[in-house]
């Protein structure tokens, strides 16, 4: 498990953007130590995007290394096709395909990984949920990091995803432009000091969620009838990446199988099970940006015209 590489920093608007394009025509400079010119950021915020590349599965060591014996990154095919279809990060369901990355990465986001998937308040303040991932981290490896480097991780976390109320822009530094935060999954309450998790229905496109089934349950099971149970609670799956009780999972798959049969809901011995079709997770990716595409294409032609 790891708990550092961000430098305390959420993700910020641009940032990916930014080091997608240099990883796509000159990877060899974030090695420089003047990468922070190149991208426009502080030294440290130009670690954090490299670190914020990988672990979103944007980018990959090459293999390639430099005379310093440095490696050097690359897209990943993940990476490759967002480059492509949204350069510029500009799609919510982008933001929720990182999203489902991050809580499928125990390795290099490990905070992340075990908030979605392990803890189970959904009111809470800081103090409980250190405590709870200090608990954590003691059962699952022998070597415990110190204090200091979880609560830095997990504030990190938290910056990503709570959007505070009262909202406030007093601080350039609290993390307010971390598009996580407009996925509404997370609010702190400034007067109290208590974070609250929505576990209401969120507007995930439907590839996206198969794409989370794919990545809990394998391309094997991608199409097999799942019960609506494992959906809501298995590690890494819709019900945990998206916040969504058995109920609200429920809700949300309704609501999309009257879009589209490729998701739907079955009876099975008397249980609720959710059906998909049996795509491959980078299929079901293809699948979201080629919808997209069309109807920004016919929604270019309706304005047009």
């Amino acid at each position: 498990m790891k708990f550092s590489g961000h430098e305390t920093f959420p993700v910020r608007e641009g940032w990916l953007h930014k080091g997608l394009k240099l990883v796509s025509e000159a990877p060899e400079l974030f090695l420089d130590e003047e990468a922070c010119d190149h991208l426009g950021v502080g030294k440290n915020m130009a670690k954090s995007i490299r670190h914020w590349l990988r672990v979103l599965d944007l980018a990959e060591p090459s293999g390639e290394t430099t005379t310093g014996n440095h490696v050097l990154l690359r897209k990943t095919e993940f990476g490759e096709l967002v480059w492509e279809k949204d350069p510029f990060f500009l799609q919510a369901g982008t933001w929720w395909l990182l999203h489902v990355n991050l809580v499928n990465n125990r390795d290099s986001a490990s905070s992340w990984h075990w908030f979605f998937n392990s803890f189970r308040h959904d009111r809470f303040d800081r103090a409980v949920c250190l405590e709870s991932l200090g608990r954590y981290v003691e059962r699952e490896q022998k070597r415990v990091p110190s204090a200091a480097t979880l609560a830095r991780d997990l504030g990190c976390m938290l910056l990503s995803y709570a959007r505070s109320i009262p909202s406030t822009n007093d601080d350039p530094e609290d993390g307010a432009d971390c598009p996580f935060r407009d996925l509404g999954l997370l609010s702190y309450y400034k007067t109290s000091g208590y974070y609250q998790l929505h576990q209401g229905v969120k507007d995930v496109p439907m590839e996206i969620f198969c794409y989370a089934m794919a990545k809990a349950f394998g391309e094997t099971r991608g199409g097999a009838d799942v019960r609506l149970h494992d959906v809501a609670r298995t590690n890494g799956g819709p019900g945990r990446a998206f916040c969504l009780t058995e109920e609200t999972l429920f809700e949300l798959v309704s609501h999309l199988e009257t879009q589209d049969k490729k998701i739907e809901i079955v009876g099975i011995a008397g249980d609720r099970a959710v059906r998909t079709k049996v795509l491959s997770e980078i299929e079901w990716i293809k699948r979201f940006y080629d919808r997209v595409g069309q109807e920004c294409h016919v929604e270019q032609e309706s304005y047009a015209s």
